[in-house]
């Protein structure tokens, strides 16, 4: 060997253990950066309490009552709203934090509908549930907690599973099923994520991230600045409500892929939550969903596969009514909804699907079609019972409390016997159960709002029933200004009942009273109130009542006056 080729080997570089470790070890401190980065960011962000709480249900407000409540947070929904401009609460809710051991407790899912909305609380149909059920067993301690929020489907409900069943509930009610397409994360909707259902669930699954709701922050206040600089505040105006805000396609055809997409999706949620409901020995009672047929033409119309339109379909509905063939009439009704593009009303494969689940898992399903239908002019259930397209009136609030009661009675749960002689008929809860005018008007008001935009009327013209409605009385007027945030619905049942009292009608100013008190039961600031103005006004014997009732929540001693401010709604 000479001595270049010595020395040449000598240089030829060599990969010794120690160096490929390193290398490896620069690789893998490259791909965690990220990762630190990110964990120290969520660490911070809790550190300096960021953001919002968003669980499903928080701790009451400090001194709320004597006992340990836990409420609905009023905030939950912000987990499903990203763009900021409105958030829908659920229901004012409270139950005792640690159920007792007579406690029966059942929460209630769903979307507006079940939120009573247009309505205040004191209409939702699980607080005369709750009243039912708590007659018809006075040795039990019943607790109805309704869960449900505006423009949510099935996907906010399989979110809420795992925090439900954390607090024992004894039974879940469900009725969903008119917002798988537009509600948030629906497939057509403005708050969704596309139909690709593994990242919507990655995404319900990190959702609960502080760095998900900067990120989340950001991205709508970015969207704000640049809808509003692009363009405009008409164009804002335009879509002035929630129902038209979640518009993201107008026109899914009957049985297309966006409709399959839609039904899938509802039919794997369901499984799901029943599947969550059953590991955990929960049972669960859904219903049918219901919906204008009558008096609510299709909003958009296309034909179908087999030629005929929502339209043309809707039209031969009238003509066979007009000729006294109902029960055709009522057929062609359902087709001319399902048929119909713009698919806020669930079409009739839904409630397939939610007999096909409950099949399944053995479970009730409360038969809210017949309910419905039989309480409708020959069996077509139209604005006799229904708002605008799916909203039931009060009257059918109470049809969907019977419904529900009767079926939880035919299943034997409570208890395997239910005493029936000691039951109260449904008529004395519709005769004596507190709904006043003013609840009503503010329904009615509402709904003028709602059918003023898109899509009752073209995004670019707006009609103007709100604005200009006249009121005919003073409870009327006092409603129009609580819906021109001019005074609270505290404040607006209050001077209803005042003014009641000033005509010399003193049921309907009870009523009142009654009102407030039947819309959050569990507000002992409410009944304080309440029992201040009865005070004020000299009816001691009445305000006894109220004083009573709020003891039971809290010892305290009434104090004038209470600060109507204080009250949450």
């Amino acid at each position: 060997m000479t001595s270049t080729d010595s020395e040449n080997k000598s240089v030829t570089p060599v990969s010794s253990p120690l160096t490929r470790r390193r290398i490896w070890l620069f690789r893998a401190i490259a791909l965690l950066l990220p990762i630190l980065f990110f964990v120290l960011l969520e660490g911070g962000l809790r550190l300096f309490n960021y953001g919002e709480n968003l669980d499903l249900f928080i701790p009451a407000p400090a001194g709320f009552a004597d006992k340990d409540y836990l409420m609905v947070n009023p905030n939950v929904a912000k987990r499903y709203f990203t763009k900021g401009t409105y958030t829908p609460l659920p229901p004012y809710e409270f139950f005792i934090k640690h159920k007792p051991a007579n406690g029966y407790r059942i929460f209630v899912m769903g979307g507006s509908t079940t939120a009573a909305w247009p309505y205040p609380n004191n209409v939702l149909f699980s607080r005369i549930l709750s009243q039912r059920l708590a007659d018809a067993f006075p040795d039990k301690y019943i607790e109805v907690v309704n869960v449900a929020i505006a423009a949510v489907n099935s996907y906010t409900l399989l979110d809420f599973m795992d925090e439900i069943l954390a607090q024992q509930p004894d039974a879940i009610l469900i009725y969903v099923g008119h917002n798988e397409f537009y509600g948030a994360l629906g497939v057509a909707s403005t708050e969704s994520l596309g139909k690709f259902r593994p990242l919507v669930m990655l995404y319900l699954s990190l959702q609960k991230l502080k760095t998900v709701e900067l990120l989340e922050t950001g991205l709508a206040k970015a969207q704000r600045w640049y809808g509003h600089k692009m363009h405009g505040k008409a164009t804002v105006d335009a879509y002035a409500t929630l129902m038209g805000r979640m518009i993201g396609k107008t026109d899914i055809p009957y049985r297309g892929p966006d409709y399959q997409y839609a039904e899938w999706q509802f039919q794997t949620n369901l499984e799901q939550i029943f599947g969550k409901a059953k590991m955990a020995g929960v049972p669960v009672v859904i219903s049918e969903v219901v919906s204008n047929l009558r008096d609510q033409p299709p909003f958009v119309s296309q034909g179908s596969k087999s030629g005929a339109s929502a339209e043309s379909v809707y039209r031969k509905a009238q003509k066979l009514e007009a000729e006294g063939k109902y029960d055709q009439a009522r057929t062609a009704y359902y087709r001319a909804k399902d048929l119909d593009a713009l698919r806020f009303r669930a079409p009739e494969d839904f409630n397939r699907v939610i007999h096909q689940v409950a099949d399944e898992f053995k479970a009730p399903v409360v038969p809210m079609k017949s309910y419905f239908e039989a309480a409708s002019p020959h069996g077509l259930i139209g604005a006799n019972l229904m708002l605008e397209h799916l909203h039931p009136r009060v009257e059918g609030q109470f049809i969907m409390s019977e419904a529900f009661f009767d079926t939880l009675h035919r299943q034997g749960m409570i208890a395997r016997q239910w005493n029936d002689a000691s039951l109260k008929p449904a008529s004395y809860y519709r005769e004596y159960w507190p709904i006043t005018e003013f609840d009503r008007t503010v329904g009615r008001l509402r709904i003028l709002h709602l059918t003023d935009h898109w899509p009752f009327h073209p995004p670019d013209k707006p009609g103007h029933a709100f604005e200009n409605f006249q009121p005919r009385d003073k409870v009327k007027e006092i409603a129009y200004r609580t819906e021109k945030n001019e005074m609270n619905f505290v404040q607006g049942h209050l001077a209803a009942a005042a003014y009641y009292a000033s005509q010399g009608q003193a049921a309907l100013s009870q009523r009142e009273y009654q009102a407030m008190a039947a819309s959050a039961p569990s507000d002992y600031k409410t009944l304080l109130i309440i029992a201040g103005a009865l005070i004020k006004s000299k009816q001691f014997d009445q305000a006894v009542t109220y004083l009573t009732a709020s003891l039971r929540l809290k010892d305290t001693a009434l104090k004038m006056p209470v600060s109507q401010r204080e009250v949450l709604r």
